[in-house]
């Protein structure tokens, strides 16, 4: 890859972290990555892992970015854009600009900025061991500039391209989503200890449970409806906990946690 593109990083949180981390990892080079965090322990942490180099100012970052993820909170954003906007614009240089914020929209970059290429995703936890989602914001984006950042999270993660207008919903189903499922995990955990299990045991079956059961979603042509009937035996066990699961509105509440989500997603963006 001797023609890799320059990539900046501002921020190194989970998320940022967990990108810096696959790309090298994924053979991108090393010596074309590197990240600007004020915070100590944070970068000594992202770049003992990544052996990515830091960067002890903005300037020195964007005077050679090709490409720039914002990994930094939507409050920090409102606080710092002035003076990424400055940066760029003393660099003389047109980056592309790959925002992971929740909420801040494509209007309101833009008008921050004042970029002409800028990619709006939205990853999820899971990229922090390779089984990452990202939504990618498809419109008012060239298709090569599209693709470079697909290549780019594939390192960590699966892409799928979506409107903006979908992509609160997206926050609150796959951004969030992971939460909700190791919620469920200790439940089905705690179940297990309530019926009789030792805690080490009823954790190991209840995630190997839920890998298995992914696997099988993944893998087969039957829908989630049909996959539950085919273990639902006549008047057996996995009916009588259904039934529990529906008498205690399982799938609305889950439902609401995504839809709560979204919404929280949309006020940070000020909609």
């Amino acid at each position: 890859m001797s023609s890799a593109k320059n990539i900046l990083f501002i921020g190194t949180g989970n998320m940022g972290s967990a990108i810096l981390n696959a790309l090298p990892e994924g053979g991108y080079p090393a010596s074309s990555i590197f990240f600007y965090e004020p915070n100590d322990e944070s970068a000594n942490k992202a770049a003992g892992k990544s052996k990515t180099a830091r960067l002890p100012s903005l300037t020195d970052g964007f005077s050679k970015a090709d490409i720039v993820f914002l990994c930094i909170k939507p409050q920090v954003f409102a606080k710092t854009f002035p003076t990424i906007r400055k940066e760029i614009e003393t660099s003389g240089k047109d980056p592309i600009i790959v925002s992971i914020m929740a909420g801040v929209t494509l209007a309101t970059l833009h008008s921050a900025l004042n970029v002409k290429n800028i990619v709006r995703t939205m990853p999820n936890i899971a990229a922090t061991v390779k089984k990452g989602t990202v939504a990618i914001v498809k419109e008012g984006i060239e298709e090569n500039i599209l693709q470079t950042v697909e290549f780019l999270f594939s390192t960590c993660a699966n892409t799928v391209r979506v409107l903006e207008s979908q992509i609160d919903a997206v926050t609150g189903l796959s951004g969030s989503g992971p939460a909700f499922v190791f919620q469920f995990a200790e439940a089905l955990a705690m179940g297990g200890v309530k019926a009789g299990l030792p805690r080490d045991v009823a954790m190991k079956l209840a995630i190997s449970t839920i890998e298995g059961s992914v696997e099988m979603l993944r893998d087969s042509k039957l829908s989630p409806g049909e996959l539950t009937a085919n273990v639902c035996s006549p008047a057996g066990t996995t009916i009588a906990g259904i039934q529990e699961l529906e008498n205690r509105a399982f799938r609305g509440t889950v439902m609401a946690a995504v839809e709560a989500a979204a919404k929280r997603s949309a006020e940070l963006g000020g909609k």
